[in-house]
């Protein structure tokens, strides 16, 4: 590490001093650590909030990232500790009849039942056998510019002592947290309000065929949402309920009680599951598909979930997440030691895969088309069929009290975009106005409420040429 870059600064004495930090010790992390390692003239560390001893709920890994575990020096031993039978899945998704898949996004996919914690400590483990510095139990508290180039961090460890950190690059994969986003004050754009609520439970022993079958995961479609099955080892097994918070809340399904219930009426789920001993109680975390506009900057790069993130349905965070990481890393190096003309390329990259994988998405869930009047299905399967030229004006007054609530946004919201909308005034001019205030809402989520407000009657399309009012559009306008 070249010293002579600190010189500057004072009271190093009690002060960290690297070249690169990381922020997120999990797969996105530990993936570009490893990578940087690989030059063996950089200092390196990562500061990870947990301690790689929290059980994790079963998932699965496809096959395709055998290439990128292989890279990183690591296939031999997670082949040695992970389970590499074939996997498939049940799927109960567009109709009642059960099917056999390999992936969601890619049927013809196969791959493995995955460990995930055992994935991640197999991985910080390597980190540190090979340089790397590791700090668990740490979770970052402010990071400052400096003056010159690069960041005083500092960080809260286990003690709750804060240890000041000057390093030369930081790499975020701190997860939807996003750490580098929040302490710039970055917009988030959030394209659904996903959430799991999920338990891990005791199989009976007495039914251990299940264990052995290779269809070992389940995802069952229902009118809240849908629910992920997947067996694990020990005789254990995850199962998580996928919904959206207001519906969450409105069922009550962080209720150990009525989590039980819902899962005892989900149809096409076996008798092993619905009897399966859950000792915990329900636990929610978010699973919102999310993109960050800004994909780094000045000695900066986001890479995994802080980036992009996805829903769990596509079964890719893992793999994007390793290969983000190491893309992350070559950045980081571009930064340092060279003109940093990668990260454009990276940023572009990002965008273009984020874009694709959002059509994909909608198209998968426009085949599940049994209950009509659910919120849940039906914010997932809308099409944008109003003109962003068309000209709007109310028509009533918006009086949220009386009618349902809106689906495509939250009441304040949609009462904040109804009183935009002046006559005269076009669809654009309205979403560039309403953007000001609501950042992190994607163009498509404001069409969409837009549209909405006119279905229900507090708006109306103010008609000059016919041909520029009306179109219909597959694409959503994810992007412009």
């Amino acid at each position: 590490m070249d010293t002579s870059y600190y010189s500057h600064l004072d009271n190093l004495s009690s002060a960290k001093q690297l070249d690169v930090l990381i922020l997120g010790g999990g797969p996105a992390g530990a993936s570009a650590g490893l990578n940087l390692l690989k030059r063996g003239d950089l200092s390196v560390m990562m500061v990870e909030r947990g301690d790689y001893t929290e059980a994790k709920f079963g998932e699965s890994l496809s096959s395709s990232v055998r290439s990128t575990l292989e890279y990183l020096g690591v296939w031999d031993a997670f082949s040695a500790t992970q389970d590499l039978a074939p996997f498939y899945t049940n799927v109960n998704w567009g109709s009642g009849v059960q099917r056999q898949i390999g992936y969601m996004f890619t049927p013809n996919g196969g791959g493995w039942r995955l460990d995930r914690l055992a994935l991640e400590r197999l991985l910080a483990d390597n980190f540190v056998a090979r340089g790397g510095e590791l700090w668990c139990d740490s979770q970052v508290v402010t990071c400052v510019r400096q003056a010159e180039r690069g960041w005083q961090v500092e960080v809260k460890r286990g003690n709750q002592e804060t240890q000041t950190v000057f390093c030369k690059y930081i790499i975020d994969a701190s997860g939807r947290r996003g750490v580098m986003r929040t302490n710039l004050n970055l917009a988030l754009t959030v394209y659904d309000r996903l959430i799991g609520v999920g338990c891990i439970g005791e199989l009976s022993t007495s039914r251990p065929a299940i264990m052995t079958n290779p269809i070992e995961n389940q995802i069952v479609a229902c009118e809240y949402g849908w629910w992920y099955i997947s067996p694990m080892s020990n005789n254990q097994v995850s199962v998580v309920l996928m919904s959206d918070p207001d519906i969450v809340n409105k069922l009550q399904a962080c209720h150990p009680d009525v989590w039980r219930a819902l899962l005892a009426n989900v149809s096409n789920i076996s008798e092993s599951i619905q009897t399966a001993k859950f000792s915990e109680k329900p636990r929610s975390f978010p699973c919102y598909s999310s993109y960050l506009n800004a994909a780094g900057g000045k000695d900066w790069v986001a890479v995994g979930d802080a980036v992009a993130a996805y829903d769990p349905i596509s079964s890719s965070g893992i793999p994007r997440a390793l290969a983000s990481g190491i893309h992350g890393a070559f950045i980081a190096v571009d930064s340092l030691f060279s003109n940093g003309e990668l990260l454009t390329t990276y940023a572009q990259a990002i965008e273009q895969e984020f874009k694709q994988y959002l059509q994909t998405q909608w198209q998968y869930y426009q085949r599940e088309t049994r209950w009509t009047e659910s919120v849940f299905w039906a914010r997932r399967r809308a099409v944008i069929g109003i003109s962003k030229e068309s000209s709007v004006r109310a028509t009533h007054v918006y009086e949220p009290r009386i009618t349902r609530p809106p689906i495509h946004l939250k009441a304040n919201e949609a009462y904040d975009l109804w009183l935009l909308c002046q006559v005269g005034k076009s669809l654009r001019q309205i979403i560039t106005e309403f953007s000001r205030h609501y950042m992190y809402l994607p163009e498509c989520k404001i069409i969409l409420g837009l549209q909405e407000l006119i279905e229900s009657g507090f708006l109306e399309i103010l008609i000059e040429e016919e041909e520029d009012c009306v179109f219909f559009n597959t694409d959503r306008l994810y992007f412009n």
